[in-house]
Protein backbone atom coordinates (compact mmCIF):
# COMPACT_ATOMS: atom_id res chain seq x y z
CA UNK A 1 0.00 0.00 0.00
CA UNK A 2 1.28 3.42 -0.89
CA UNK A 3 2.30 5.63 2.06
CA UNK A 4 0.60 8.98 2.21
CA UNK A 5 2.61 12.03 3.21
CA UNK A 6 1.05 14.53 5.61
CA UNK A 7 2.92 17.80 5.69
CA UNK A 8 2.99 19.73 8.93
CA UNK A 9 3.97 23.38 9.04
CA UNK A 10 7.38 22.52 10.48
CA UNK A 11 8.11 18.87 9.60
CA UNK A 12 7.34 16.21 7.04
CA UNK A 13 6.25 12.88 8.50
CA UNK A 14 5.78 9.55 6.72
CA UNK A 15 4.57 7.85 9.89
CA UNK A 16 2.79 9.08 12.96
CA UNK A 17 3.04 7.03 16.16
CA UNK A 18 0.18 8.89 17.82
CA UNK A 19 -2.85 9.01 15.54
CA UNK A 20 -5.75 11.16 16.74
CA UNK A 21 -8.39 9.48 18.88
CA UNK A 22 -11.58 8.32 17.12
CA UNK A 23 -13.71 9.62 20.01
CA UNK A 24 -14.24 13.18 18.64
CA UNK A 25 -15.27 11.89 15.21
CA UNK A 26 -17.64 9.34 16.77
CA UNK A 27 -19.31 11.98 18.94
CA UNK A 28 -19.67 14.33 15.96
CA UNK A 29 -21.38 11.57 13.99
CA UNK A 30 -23.79 10.46 16.73
CA UNK A 31 -24.80 13.84 18.11
CA UNK A 32 -24.87 15.45 14.66
CA UNK A 33 -27.33 12.92 13.24
CA UNK A 34 -29.43 12.42 16.40
CA UNK A 35 -29.66 16.14 17.20
CA UNK A 36 -30.81 17.15 13.74
CA UNK A 37 -33.33 14.31 13.51
CA UNK A 38 -34.73 15.30 16.90
CA UNK A 39 -34.95 18.94 15.82
CA UNK A 40 -36.89 17.92 12.70
CA UNK A 41 -39.27 15.77 14.76
CA UNK A 42 -39.95 18.68 17.13
CA UNK A 43 -40.48 21.03 14.19
CA UNK A 44 -43.08 18.77 12.59
CA UNK A 45 -44.81 17.97 15.88
CA UNK A 46 -45.14 21.67 16.75
CA UNK A 47 -46.25 22.72 13.27
CA UNK A 48 -49.65 23.83 14.59
CA UNK A 49 -48.03 26.47 16.80
CA UNK A 50 -45.45 27.92 14.41
CA UNK A 51 -47.61 27.29 11.28
CA UNK A 52 -44.47 26.86 9.17
CA UNK A 53 -43.71 30.55 9.03
CA UNK A 54 -40.65 31.39 6.87
CA UNK A 55 -38.22 31.45 9.81
CA UNK A 56 -39.14 27.88 10.78
CA UNK A 57 -38.81 26.75 7.18
CA UNK A 58 -35.23 28.02 7.31
CA UNK A 59 -34.69 26.14 10.59
CA UNK A 60 -35.94 22.99 8.87
CA UNK A 61 -33.61 23.58 5.92
CA UNK A 62 -30.69 24.12 8.29
CA UNK A 63 -31.41 20.86 10.16
CA UNK A 64 -31.64 18.91 6.89
CA UNK A 65 -28.38 20.44 5.64
CA UNK A 66 -26.42 19.89 8.85
CA UNK A 67 -27.76 16.43 9.59
CA UNK A 68 -27.42 15.27 6.01
CA UNK A 69 -23.87 16.56 5.75
CA UNK A 70 -22.74 14.70 8.87
CA UNK A 71 -24.64 11.53 7.94
CA UNK A 72 -23.23 11.40 4.40
CA UNK A 73 -19.60 12.13 5.26
CA UNK A 74 -18.68 10.94 8.75
CA UNK A 75 -19.30 7.20 8.26
CA UNK A 76 -16.38 7.34 5.81
CA UNK A 77 -14.29 9.03 8.48
CA UNK A 78 -15.05 6.17 10.86
CA UNK A 79 -13.92 3.64 8.22
CA UNK A 80 -10.49 5.28 8.22
CA UNK A 81 -10.31 5.13 12.03
CA UNK A 82 -11.62 1.53 12.16
CA UNK A 83 -8.84 0.40 9.81
CA UNK A 84 -6.27 1.96 12.14
CA UNK A 85 -5.36 4.37 9.34
CA UNK A 86 -4.43 1.59 6.92
CA UNK A 87 -7.30 2.34 4.51
CA UNK A 88 -6.74 5.19 2.06
CA UNK A 89 -9.71 6.76 0.28
CA UNK A 90 -9.87 6.17 -3.48
CA UNK A 91 -9.85 9.48 -5.34
CA UNK A 92 -13.58 9.37 -6.29
CA UNK A 93 -14.50 8.79 -2.64
CA UNK A 94 -12.19 11.62 -1.59
CA UNK A 95 -13.83 13.96 -4.12
CA UNK A 96 -17.26 12.90 -2.82
CA UNK A 97 -16.36 13.65 0.81
CA UNK A 98 -14.83 17.00 -0.13
CA UNK A 99 -18.00 17.98 -1.97
CA UNK A 100 -20.25 17.00 0.96
CA UNK A 101 -18.19 18.88 3.56
CA UNK A 102 -17.81 21.99 1.40
CA UNK A 103 -21.52 21.96 0.54
CA UNK A 104 -22.61 21.55 4.18
CA UNK A 105 -20.40 24.35 5.49
CA UNK A 106 -21.33 26.87 2.79
CA UNK A 107 -25.04 25.98 2.65
CA UNK A 108 -25.35 26.23 6.45
CA UNK A 109 -23.70 29.66 6.38
CA UNK A 110 -26.08 30.87 3.66
CA UNK A 111 -29.18 29.52 5.45
CA UNK A 112 -28.18 31.28 8.68
CA UNK A 113 -27.71 34.45 6.61
CA UNK A 114 -31.17 33.91 5.08
CA UNK A 115 -32.64 33.58 8.59
CA UNK A 116 -31.06 36.91 9.48
CA UNK A 117 -32.42 38.48 6.30
CA UNK A 118 -35.87 37.11 7.17
CA UNK A 119 -35.84 38.90 10.53
CA UNK A 120 -34.39 42.04 8.93
CA UNK A 121 -37.26 42.29 6.45
CA UNK A 122 -39.92 41.27 8.99
CA UNK A 123 -38.96 43.99 11.47
CA UNK A 124 -37.72 46.85 9.28
CA UNK A 125 -39.91 46.33 6.20
CA UNK A 126 -43.07 44.54 7.42
CA UNK A 127 -45.24 45.71 4.50
CA UNK A 128 -42.86 44.17 1.98
CA UNK A 129 -42.31 41.07 4.12
CA UNK A 130 -45.95 40.23 4.87
CA UNK A 131 -46.98 39.21 1.40
CA UNK A 132 -48.96 36.06 0.61
CA UNK A 133 -45.92 34.63 -1.19
CA UNK A 134 -43.54 34.84 1.79
CA UNK A 135 -43.66 31.08 2.49
CA UNK A 136 -42.99 30.22 -1.14
CA UNK A 137 -40.21 32.80 -1.17
CA UNK A 138 -38.53 31.02 1.75
CA UNK A 139 -38.69 27.65 -0.03
CA UNK A 140 -37.22 29.16 -3.21
CA UNK A 141 -34.42 30.76 -1.20
CA UNK A 142 -33.52 27.41 0.40
CA UNK A 143 -33.53 25.71 -3.00
CA UNK A 144 -31.38 28.50 -4.46
CA UNK A 145 -28.94 28.21 -1.57
CA UNK A 146 -28.57 24.46 -2.11
CA UNK A 147 -28.01 24.90 -5.85
CA UNK A 148 -25.47 27.71 -5.38
CA UNK A 149 -23.61 25.76 -2.69
CA UNK A 150 -23.49 22.66 -4.89
CA UNK A 151 -21.98 24.66 -7.77
CA UNK A 152 -19.42 26.40 -5.54
CA UNK A 153 -18.43 23.09 -3.93
CA UNK A 154 -17.83 21.37 -7.28
CA UNK A 155 -16.04 24.14 -9.20
CA UNK A 156 -12.59 22.64 -8.64
CA UNK A 157 -13.87 19.22 -9.77
CA UNK A 158 -15.48 20.66 -12.89
CA UNK A 159 -12.14 22.34 -13.67
CA UNK A 160 -10.40 18.96 -13.58
CA UNK A 161 -8.69 19.31 -10.19
CA UNK A 162 -8.67 16.71 -7.45
CA UNK A 163 -9.57 17.02 -3.80
CA UNK A 164 -6.88 16.49 -1.18
CA UNK A 165 -6.80 14.05 1.72
CA UNK A 166 -5.87 15.99 4.84
CA UNK A 167 -4.18 14.87 8.04
CA UNK A 168 -4.62 12.21 9.33
CA UNK A 169 -6.12 10.97 6.06
CA UNK A 170 -9.62 10.84 7.56
CA UNK A 171 -11.14 13.77 5.65
CA UNK A 172 -10.93 15.31 2.21
CA UNK A 173 -11.50 18.88 1.15
CA UNK A 174 -10.72 21.36 -1.58
CA UNK A 175 -6.96 21.36 -2.03
CA UNK A 176 -6.00 24.73 -0.58
CA UNK A 177 -2.39 23.66 0.05
CA UNK A 178 -1.01 23.49 -3.51
CA UNK A 179 -0.73 26.50 -5.80
CA UNK A 180 -2.70 25.17 -8.78
CA UNK A 181 -5.99 25.18 -6.80
CA UNK A 182 -5.46 28.25 -4.62
CA UNK A 183 -7.74 30.35 -6.83
CA UNK A 184 -10.66 28.08 -5.94
CA UNK A 185 -9.65 28.16 -2.28
CA UNK A 186 -9.56 31.95 -2.37
CA UNK A 187 -13.02 32.12 -3.98
CA UNK A 188 -14.54 29.67 -1.48
CA UNK A 189 -13.06 31.35 1.59
CA UNK A 190 -13.92 34.89 0.46
CA UNK A 191 -17.50 33.81 -0.25
CA UNK A 192 -17.78 32.36 3.25
CA UNK A 193 -16.27 35.47 4.85
CA UNK A 194 -18.65 37.75 2.92
CA UNK A 195 -21.62 35.65 4.04
CA UNK A 196 -20.50 35.90 7.66
CA UNK A 197 -20.02 39.66 7.36
CA UNK A 198 -23.47 40.11 5.79
CA UNK A 199 -25.06 37.99 8.52
CA UNK A 200 -23.41 40.04 11.25
CA UNK A 201 -24.45 43.34 9.62
CA UNK A 202 -28.09 42.22 9.30
CA UNK A 203 -28.29 41.11 12.92
CA UNK A 204 -26.64 44.24 14.26
CA UNK A 205 -29.09 46.37 12.28
CA UNK A 206 -32.09 44.40 13.56
CA UNK A 207 -30.98 44.50 17.20
CA UNK A 208 -30.18 48.21 16.99
CA UNK A 209 -33.59 48.94 15.49
CA UNK A 210 -35.47 46.91 18.12
CA UNK A 211 -33.55 48.53 20.98
CA UNK A 212 -34.17 52.00 19.53
CA UNK A 213 -37.91 51.35 19.25
CA UNK A 214 -38.04 50.11 22.83
CA UNK A 215 -36.14 53.16 24.07
CA UNK A 216 -38.31 55.60 22.14
CA UNK A 217 -41.45 53.61 23.04
CA UNK A 218 -42.71 53.91 19.50
CA UNK A 219 -43.58 50.27 19.23
CA UNK A 220 -43.60 47.52 21.80
CA UNK A 221 -41.82 44.47 20.34
CA UNK A 222 -43.74 41.23 20.21
CA UNK A 223 -42.65 38.44 22.51
CA UNK A 224 -42.31 36.16 19.46
CA UNK A 225 -39.96 38.61 17.71
CA UNK A 226 -37.75 39.01 20.79
CA UNK A 227 -37.45 35.23 21.14
CA UNK A 228 -36.58 34.76 17.45
CA UNK A 229 -33.95 37.51 17.58
CA UNK A 230 -32.37 36.02 20.70
CA UNK A 231 -32.43 32.53 19.17
CA UNK A 232 -30.94 33.78 15.90
CA UNK A 233 -28.27 35.84 17.66
CA UNK A 234 -27.14 32.78 19.61
CA UNK A 235 -26.94 30.69 16.43
CA UNK A 236 -25.01 33.41 14.58
CA UNK A 237 -22.46 33.84 17.40
CA UNK A 238 -21.83 30.11 17.70
CA UNK A 239 -21.84 29.59 13.94
CA UNK A 240 -19.32 32.39 13.37
CA UNK A 241 -17.08 31.00 16.12
CA UNK A 242 -17.17 27.53 14.56
CA UNK A 243 -16.70 28.34 10.89
CA UNK A 244 -14.25 31.27 11.12
CA UNK A 245 -11.11 29.20 11.96
CA UNK A 246 -11.55 27.03 8.85
CA UNK A 247 -12.27 29.98 6.56
CA UNK A 248 -9.25 31.87 7.88
CA UNK A 249 -7.13 28.74 7.44
CA UNK A 250 -8.24 28.33 3.81
CA UNK A 251 -7.81 32.04 3.11
CA UNK A 252 -4.35 32.05 4.72
CA UNK A 253 -3.23 29.17 2.54
CA UNK A 254 -4.69 30.85 -0.55
CA UNK A 255 -2.72 34.07 -0.04
CA UNK A 256 0.43 32.28 1.10
CA UNK A 257 0.58 33.29 4.77
CA UNK A 258 -0.10 29.72 5.98
CA UNK A 259 1.24 26.39 4.79
CA UNK A 260 1.12 22.72 5.68
CA UNK A 261 -1.36 19.90 6.15
CA UNK A 262 -1.44 18.87 9.79
CA UNK A 263 -3.13 19.12 13.15
CA UNK A 264 -4.22 22.74 12.79
CA UNK A 265 -6.27 21.97 9.68
CA UNK A 266 -7.85 18.96 11.41
CA UNK A 267 -8.88 21.02 14.44
CA UNK A 268 -10.31 23.78 12.21
CA UNK A 269 -12.46 21.26 10.35
CA UNK A 270 -13.70 19.60 13.54
CA UNK A 271 -14.67 22.98 14.96
CA UNK A 272 -16.61 23.83 11.79
CA UNK A 273 -18.45 20.48 11.83
CA UNK A 274 -19.25 21.02 15.52
CA UNK A 275 -21.61 23.75 14.34
CA UNK A 276 -23.77 21.07 12.68
CA UNK A 277 -24.22 19.54 16.14
CA UNK A 278 -24.76 22.75 18.07
CA UNK A 279 -27.43 24.27 15.80
CA UNK A 280 -30.20 21.70 16.34
CA UNK A 281 -29.60 21.49 20.09
CA UNK A 282 -29.96 25.26 20.32
CA UNK A 283 -33.41 24.91 18.78
CA UNK A 284 -34.29 21.90 20.96
CA UNK A 285 -33.16 23.41 24.27
CA UNK A 286 -33.84 27.10 23.68
CA UNK A 287 -37.07 26.87 21.72
CA UNK A 288 -39.93 29.21 22.66
CA UNK A 289 -42.08 26.48 24.22
CA UNK A 290 -39.20 25.50 26.50
CA UNK A 291 -38.81 29.09 27.65
CA UNK A 292 -42.55 29.40 28.28
CA UNK A 293 -42.61 26.14 30.24
CA UNK A 294 -39.61 27.22 32.31
CA UNK A 295 -41.17 30.61 32.92
CA UNK A 296 -44.44 29.07 34.15
CA UNK A 297 -42.64 26.68 36.47
CA UNK A 298 -40.42 29.41 37.94
CA UNK A 299 -43.29 31.85 38.41
CA UNK A 300 -45.46 29.21 40.08
CA UNK A 301 -42.65 28.30 42.45
CA UNK A 302 -41.99 31.95 43.29
CA UNK A 303 -45.64 32.68 44.05
CA UNK A 304 -46.04 29.41 45.96
CA UNK A 305 -43.10 30.34 48.18
CA UNK A 306 -44.63 33.78 48.75
CA UNK A 307 -47.86 32.15 49.92
CA UNK A 308 -46.08 29.90 52.43
CA UNK A 309 -43.87 32.69 53.80
CA UNK A 310 -46.56 35.38 53.94
CA UNK A 311 -47.92 37.15 57.06
CA UNK A 312 -49.27 35.01 59.90
CA UNK A 313 -52.60 36.75 59.83
CA UNK A 314 -55.26 34.77 57.96
CA UNK A 315 -56.79 37.93 56.59
CA UNK A 316 -53.44 39.24 55.31
CA UNK A 317 -52.57 35.89 53.74
CA UNK A 318 -55.92 35.74 51.96
CA UNK A 319 -55.48 39.27 50.68
CA UNK A 320 -51.98 38.52 49.42
CA UNK A 321 -53.01 35.17 47.93
CA UNK A 322 -55.62 36.43 45.49
CA UNK A 323 -53.41 38.58 43.23
CA UNK A 324 -50.61 36.03 43.36
CA UNK A 325 -52.84 33.20 42.20
CA UNK A 326 -54.32 35.30 39.45
CA UNK A 327 -50.87 36.31 38.15
CA UNK A 328 -49.70 32.70 38.31
CA UNK A 329 -52.72 31.54 36.37
CA UNK A 330 -52.10 34.19 33.74
CA UNK A 331 -48.66 32.70 33.09
CA UNK A 332 -50.08 29.18 33.04
CA UNK A 333 -52.65 30.03 30.41
CA UNK A 334 -50.40 31.91 28.02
Amino acid sequence: METTLYINSSTIETTSPNWPSPAPASLLLVFGVVGNILALVILFCSAKSHKWRPFYRFVCGLAITDGGGVFLSYPLVMVRYASQFQYDYPQPMCDYMAFILMFTILASALIVCAMSLDRFLAILYPHFYNKPTKNRRAILMIAGIWIFSAVMSSLHLMAGHKSLSFFPGSWCFLDFVHSDTKAFAFLYSVTGILVLGTTAALNITVIFNVCRNIQQKKKKPKKKDIYIIAFLLLIVILFSSCITPLLINIFGHAIGTLSGNGQFELVALRISVTNSIVDPWIYIVFRKDTFDFFQRKVMNRIFASQLTTGPSSTHDSEVSREPSVSVSMSYATR
